[in-house]
Formats: structure tokens, C-alpha cells, sequence
């Protein structure tokens, strides 16, 4: 088994052993649903959700109840078939899953990459082939777009295949995320809106004294000062990806960042998660 499919095999075994902890995932769940239909303009809007894997983030009924269409797309098949399987036949009728299909858009080069097996024109060329082949893959453009907590489990496994010690690393990793940001540019219809959910960092990076119930806005800011967050989630690296890139700068309007919030991830971890707001120009 390659690198990549030990990574693949890895998410869908995290899946699998997340399924006890539906009840924990409620209030991630409530506020990424208010923060999703906020983007719903019309009825006849139709909703793509990137990352969605057993879909505990998202009530899916109160969305297939507001959007004409939900998209639910991820690289594993059996999870999106478990959420599929949790909505009514009427409303099921309007859900469709999309798998597997690798978001990343540069996994399947990524082995050969890390043996150096890449010329500087392919590396630089790699954000607009992978979101190209992204959007091939789905029906898009949709009105809105969310990626869900996906940037960082893409980046993880990126991290687990590559190794922040390979001369490429950091390359790739800046890439990966400007290959997404132009995924989401991608599938996005103008007038819609994308949204890039993200968790910022776990609860072991809280300083000490937060508390159960802490200042979560105050928390942000502190924890992003110190730099004490993951590297592809800090609010201005994203900034700087959508403002320094021109197809983004293009793409997007002035973007904006929601109040964080907490993610149950079962019983024992918590991160603090956020949200850009981009409206699709």
C-alpha cells in the first residue's frame, strides 16, 4: 500500500470510528448549518459541500429543506452513504454524493513529486490543473460552496506522506491551499458565495486559565498572535493566498471572518473553529 492510500485508508477509518459521536457534533453542527443557509439566497439555490464525509457537521435536512440541491462531495464513498442514509426518502430525492474524489487535487502526483519527480512548470502549474480536475469531476458551478474543516485534514495528510523536512514541503503545502482557495473560486457560480470553514487550532494549544466557557473571540486573537494555530489556518496567510493570487483577487470579493466557535469532535477533543465568508464576484 502506497503513502497516499495509507492516508486515504486512515480517513476512512477516522470516519468509521467517529459514528458513535453523532450527539457530540451538535452545536458544530448547528453553527455551521445557520452559517451555510445565511449564504442561501434563493430557493432555487443548489448547495455543494466539500470535505462532508459522515456529514455529523451538518443538518442535513434543514438544509435539503432551504437549498433546491445539496452536493455532498468526499473521497470516501461508504461515509457519504451513511449520511445519505439519515434523511428521508422525499428529501433524499434532492441529495447526491459525490465519491471518492480527491479534493486535494495533487494527491494522485504526490508520491512522485516527493521522489523529485517534477519539473518547476508542472509545480507551478499544479493550484490550476488540481482545481480544474476538481470541478471537472462535479456538476458545478453551485450557488454556495463550503469547505468544511477539509483544509486541514488535506494538509495533514500531506504532512504525513511528504514530511515538513523534505525540500518541497513547504511549497507544497502553500500550494495546497492555493489549490483549494481556486477550488472553491472554481465551483462557485458569480453572485454566490464560497465558504472556508477551518479549524484554527485544538484545545491543548489554549493557554492556560481559558476556562470551559472561554472569550472565544479573545481566545482567536490571542492564540493567532502568538502563533500558536495551525499554519495553514492563520486568518492572514489566507488573506494574503486570496488578496497575492490574481485568479482569486478576481474571483472574490472582499472576503469576511465570522466569530470563532468550539467543535466537539467526540468526547475528548475540542478546536477552535472559524469561517471566511467569500462572495463569488
Amino acid at each position: 500500500m502506497s503513502r497516499v492510500e495509507q492516508q486515504l485508508a486512515e480517513q476512512r477509518a477516522s470516519n468509521q470510528s467517529g459514528l458513535p459521536h453523532f450527539e457530540a457534533f451538535r452545536g458544530h453542527r448547528e453553527h455551521q448549518t445557520r452559517l451555510i443557509s445565511a449564504s442561501q439566497r434563493q430557493a432555487s439555490d443548489r448547495l455543494c459541500v466539500l470535505g462532508a464525509g459522515n456529514a455529523y457537521d451538518l443538518e442535513l435536512e434543514d438544509l435539503l429543506a432551504r437549498f433546491a440541491e445539496v452536493h455532498l462531495v468526499d473521497v470516501d464513498a461508504q461515509a457519504l452513504s451513511r449520511a445519505r442514509a439519515r434523511v428521508s426518502e422525499a428529501a433524499g430525492a434532492r441529495l447526491f454524493t459525490h465519491a471518492p474524489v480527491d479534493l486535494s487535487g495533487m494527491f494522485e502526483h504526490l508520491e512522485r513529486w516527493a521522489r523529485l519527480q517534477i519539473t518547476p512548470d508542472e509545480l507551478m502549474k499544479a493550484p490550476a490543473a488540481g482545481a480544474k480536475r476538481i470541478a471537472a469531476a462535479l456538476p458545478g458551478p453551485f450557488d454556495v460552496v463550503a469547505s468544511t474543516c477539509l483544509l486541514t485534514q488535506l494538509q495533514l495528510s500531506l504532512l504525513r506522506v511528504v514530511g515538513d523536512r523534505h525540500q518541497l514541503f513547504v511549497a507544497l503545502r502553500e500550494f495546497l491551499t492555493l489549490t483549494h482557495l481556486r477550488t472553491l473560486a472554481a465551483l462557485t457560480k458569480p453572485g454566490g458565495e464560497a465558504l472556508l470553514v477551518t479549524d484554527l487550532c485544538e484545545a491543548a494549544a489554549f493557554p492556560p486559565g481559558s476556562g470551559s466557557e472561554p472569550d472565544l473571540p479573545a481566545l482567536m486573537k490571542q492564540l493567532v498572535a502568538a502563533g500558536h494555530v495551525i499554519h495553514s489556518s492563520h486568518p492572514e496567510s489566507i488573506r494574503l493566498t486570496l488578496s497575492d493570487d490574481p485568479v482569486l483577487s478576481r474571483a472574490f470579493g472582499p472576503s469576511e471572518v465570522s466569530e470563532p466557535w468550539l467543535w466537539h469532535n467526540g468526547p475528548q477533543l475540542r478546536f477552535l473553529v472559524y469561517a471566511f465568508t467569500l462572495p463569488r464576484r
